[in-house]
């Protein structure tokens, strides 16, 4: 899939309508809905407006989720409205839409063009009685897929002596239960794909699950194509008539493919690089025995070996081999010649990925979210470059809508990348 290139300097939208969205169902109520139905509930509408700001956070390596302050105190009747009051059962001036347990529906943006952010559930509240001033809530949930993190596992893609895999095929194996005997990770539920994206993904000769949750490594692995990993109902029924549940691992129309181009001074509003050799690797060595031929394996590779097209970072190459570090990987042993190289490929790779890592802020982008790609401009050459957003944080407050985010930087500027319309 081909990104977008967004200049946001030429973009000519509306950013002064910051707009967010909640909602209890677990999913969002159709456009004609009526708030005043009873099955609408009318608790929700007050408590929107209880709401004071709104905070969505995501990561790579971690189940995002969210964070909303909530006024807890009732001016007119001089009473707490969610948690402190003596009432038992819930009621239009004690709703219960905030309690541990229940889903909401999370969407930020803008005016009459909001995201879908997270499905998640509440997880804890955090009831504030203070010393000075009116009581408030701080609410925090998780992505629902939350419920599958279970075990963390180590393997690695093909394993069926196939020369390459697809993501979404990995994603269908992943589908199987986790067996215990060889620790193959697994999630035990049906997953289903997009056929027509399997067939545009690349072929890749190895995929990594490093000591990960399988859940965690799909979204990781749905972040870096764009796509999205949600847990929604299948078509099969149980025996109870009732739906079970699949997971779908694909691209969404509501999540564009795309890359904002962010230059300091004009849409970057702060930017935070390191620029650090000091645990730079210039040369991998992998050590491992193999059975078959009963012959120790040793392999060595430096960032020289690696492919000019995929090798991060290649115009800093020169400062890692300034500082002469080898790393000897002996533990878990290779087994093949071919491990060996894959895995001293794979470390060197990752390392000269860290070598700039940043933090920035700009204006509020639903659409910017962990795993994606931005473009940054005008700060020299050696930050300006296409960086991996590692963590995302969006903020909706009385202040307005910002996007902190954290990067690592992973190659310079293509040529006409800071053109609007030019393609990655």
């Amino acid at each position: 899939m081909t990104a977008e290139i967004i200049q946001l300097s030429e973009q000519r939208n509306a950013f002064f309508v910051p707009a967010f969205e909640v909602f209890v169902f677990g999913e969002a109520p159709p456009p004609n809905a009526n708030p005043d139905a009873p099955g609408y509930p009318p608790d929700l509408m007050g408590s929107v407006k209880d709401i004071v700001e709104v905070k969505y956070e995501d990561g790579v390596e971690r189940i995002d989720g969210f964070t909303l302050t909530v006024n807890n105190w009732d001016a007119e009747n001089r009473r707490p409205i969610y948690f402190g009051h003596d009432e038992t059962a819930p009621s239009r001036d004690h709703p219960n839409v905030f309690e541990p347990g229940n889903e909401l529906v999370l969407s930020m943006g803008y005016a009459g063009d909001t995201r879908t952010m997270v499905t998640g559930m509440v997880t804890s509240v955090d009831v504030q009685f203070a010393e000075s001033g009116h009581s408030k809530l701080v609410v925090s949930g998780l992505n629902t897929l939350e419920k599958l993190r279970r075990q963390q596992f180590t393997w690695s893609w093909p394993d069926d002596g196939t020369a390459t895999i697809r993501d979404s095929e990995v994603a269908l194996l992943l589908a199987a239960a986790p067996d215990t005997a060889t620790h193959k990770p697994g999630l035990g539920m049906r997953v289903a794909i997009d056929d027509q994206a399997r067939g545009q993904e690349p072929g890749l000769t190895n995929i990594f699950m490093n000591n990960q949750y399988p859940i965690v490594f799909l979204m990781q692995r749905a972040r870096a194509r764009g796509y999205q990993v949600v847990l929604r109902d299948s078509d099969e029924n149980d025996d109870s008539g009732n739906a079970l549940p699949e997971l779908y691992f694909g691209p969404t129309e509501l999540d564009r493919e795309i890359t904002y181009v962010l230059e300091w001074g004009k849409t970057l509003v702060s930017f935070h690089p390191t620029y650090s050799n000091s645990r730079q690797l210039f040369a991998v060595k992998v050590c491992g025995w193999d059975r078959a031929a009963k012959q120790a394996i040793e392999v060595r590779k430096t960032l020289d070996d690696l492919d000019p097209s995929t090798c991060p970072n290649r115009d800093h190459i020169a400062i890692a081999r300034l500082a002469n570090r080898e790393e000897v990987i002996t533990d878990p042993p290779a087994r093949t010649t071919e491990e060996a190289e894959a895995t001293a490929i794979r470390v060197l790779t990752q390392n000269h990925e860290g070598m700039v890592e940043a933090t920035g802020t700009c204006v509020g982008l639903p659409d910017l979210k962990a795993g994606k790609s931005v473009h940054i401009m005008g700060t020299g050459h050696h930050f300006n470059g296409v960086y991996t957003v590692l963590t995302t944080s969006h903020v909706i407050n009385d202040q307005g809508y910002r996007t902190t985010f954290t990067a690592r930087r992973v190659n310079p500027l293509p040529a006409g990348a800071g053109t609007a319309g030019a393609q990655p």
